[in-house]
């Protein structure tokens, strides 16, 4: 008896061991993909403050981020570097000098193509990290009736920092395994434009595949070669539209996937998380405006999880990911609207069927899904 329960006590410390490591991993990665423009912002406003006071430059770095985004790279870092630069020197301010420094860093970051090597050990250390963080994460669903190359996941939801998709699909080892060589699709202004979060992005390259922007030539040019595609259609607009414990998805305006789908005669897989709707809380209004700046590139969402480290996803939770069987899609080079549209009704009707089909699974029986 005694030995029974001195064991659980060792089972139960090492489990805390294990979450603590996964929340390091998940902490580090969600800095680098949340905190990298906030940061940028600080760092250049920073440099530029003894001039005008914090107010004018946390503006004037906002304006200038909102720009420099959208241009060449290069031309970014090298204006951060003379602007940031010139003024830290010009106030003779040390601080403000290191500042910029790093301001310029940060940015040259977007202007390299790599930033570092792919990292084998980093990945494994990922399959274990990202799937011990929660109660429970798993890969389930039709699995049989995936067929390696000219397959196309469209996964649901994308809550807010895509948490599912994190664990169970781009650094799951079971997706991996069933899937083979497959290219996960981002948002261009992250995968190319990321800053620090391109160290994470970089490293990740491998047999399984890489990660990938979302733009129109990149789909055409993997889709031509007959490459597996996975994606969040959703993507900012999903997580703008997140509320806690309702299950939504922003696919009516979003038909984009399906298009280059028929182009290119793919089947497409419908995938759904379950628990995603249930990481973190948020604060909405101002929605038009929020939406109109995904349009931008620029994620709008104020968000907590744990109370203690508002960053962390909430931890009791099952991350049950769902994966549907595929549409065989024809191959029409050049989709008609009316075409488009007809594969995109079915689209969404086999991913209504999917999670109506396991959401009693998912210990959700009476959940609803809401498509926007």
């Amino acid at each position: 008896m005694a030995a029974t329960q001195v064991n659980g006590n060792a089972a139960a410390e090492q489990e805390k061991k294990v979450w603590w490591m996964s929340a390091l991993l998940m902490g580090c990665s969600g800095l680098t993909w949340v905190l990298s423009i906030p940061l940028l912002v600080y760092t250049l406003a920073g440099s530029i403050q003894p001039h005008m006071g914090w107010p004018c430059a946390v503006c004037t770095a906002v304006a200038m981020f909102s720009v420099l985004v959208q241009v060449d790279q290069r031309i970014a870092a090298a204006t951060v570097l003379v602007v940031s630069s010139c003024s830290a020197l010009a106030a003779r301010a040390g601080t403000a000098l290191l500042l910029a420094l790093v301001a310029t860093w940060m940015t040259s970051l977007n202007a390299r193509l790599r930033v570092c090597q792919p990292s084998k050990k980093l990945l494994s250390f990922q399959y274990w990290g990202y799937s011990g963080y929660h109660k429970r994460s798993e890969l389930l669903g039709a699995l049989e009736t995936i067929r390696r190359g000219r397959s196309f996941f469209a996964c649901h939801p994308h809550g807010i920092l895509s948490v599912g998709w994190i664990s169970n699909v781009v650094w799951g080892r079971k997706f991996h395994e069933v899937v083979g060589k497959c290219f996960y699709l981002v948002d261009p202004t992250l995968r190319n434009k990321g800053l620090l979060a391109k160290f994470f992005l970089d490293a990740y390259e491998g047999p399984h595949g890489g990660l990938r922007d979302t733009r129109g030539k990149t789909l055409d040019s993997l889709m031509e070669q007959g490459e597996s595609l996975c994606m969040i259609p959703g993507a900012y607009q999903e997580a703008t539209r997140f509320t806690h414990g309702c299950e939504r998805v922003a696919l009516r305006n979003r038909k984009g996937f399906v298009k280059y789908c028929l182009r290119h005669g793919y089947r497409l897989h419908p995938v759904y998380t379950f628990g995603e709707s249930e990481t973190y809380f948020t604060l909405g209004g101002f929605d038009k405006f929020r939406l109109w700046l995904n349009t931008k590139g620029i994620p709008t969402v104020a968000f907590w999880g744990l109370p203690w480290c508002p960053l962390l996803p909430r931890r009791h939770l099952e991350m049950l990911t769902f994966v549907g069987p595929p549409l065989e899609l024809p191959r029409i080079s050049a989709p008609t609207p009316q075409e488009v549209d007809e594969w995109h009704s079915k689209y969404i009707t086999a991913l209504t069927d999917l999670f109506n089909k396991h959401k009693a699974e998912a210990g959700k029986p009476d959940a609803v899904l809401e498509v926007f």
